[in-house]
């Protein structure tokens, strides 16, 4: 498939990931939520060229940026900035490896979804531990952090086989079905 069709379908799923995310009740012993938004987000940097991929994770940025935005004593602990250099730096690393491996893989995208989700929860630790003061890891912090990458791992390749339709496995595939004569 065509990123230009591809990316408008990805973008519409960025809202559809936060409000079922949002709706998943949470897990018991910690009360974890289950992260969607960085499975679709691995997906589509895996899926897309680089240029399109850039634009996705832009817009993955901002949904994700807007989705934690909380203002304490008038000023906002999460800006815009960190969201969107986090994404914008995990789509060139995840573009680097989609290139070394020459197309999308599943597993790649599941370790690509366990990675971003657990960097996107400890940065979002760490910087709330910078502007509150104090660093109180226990083990609630430590499930919160851990169980949903661990969930994102395994969710991945599900999201993997139910869009894998959409994408062209590998670039030879794709010049493959463009120079292929139909019969």
């Amino acid at each position: 498939m065509r990123p230009a069709i591809l990316l408008p379908i990805l973008l519409i799923l960025i809202p559809v990931s936060m409000a079922l995310q949002d709706l998943i009740p949470a897990l018991p012993p910690a009360q974890e939520h289950i992260q969607l938004l960085p499975v679709l987000f691995c997906f589509g940097v895996l899926a897309l060229p680089l240029v399109p991929a850039l634009f996705f994770a832009l817009a993955t940025a901002v949904v994700g940026g807007l989705s934690v935005l909380q203002i304490q004593s008038g000023q906002a602990e999460f800006g815009l900035a960190w969201p969107i250099v986090f994404f914008l730096i995990w789509t060139i690393i995840l573009q680097m490896a989609s290139e070394t491996t020459r197309g999308m893989r599943w597993e790649l995208h599941a370790l690509g979804s366990a990675l971003v989700t657990v960097t996107l929860l400890a940065g979002e630790f760490l910087i709330l531990c910078a502007k509150r003061g104090g660093f109180p890891v226990g083990l609630t912090v430590l499930l919160r952090i851990v169980i949903p990458s661990a969930l994102s791992l395994l969710i991945a390749p599900m999201l993997y086989l139910m869009l894998r339709k959409l994408v062209p496995l590998s670039p030879e595939a794709v010049m493959e079905s463009t120079t292929s004569p139909e019969i």
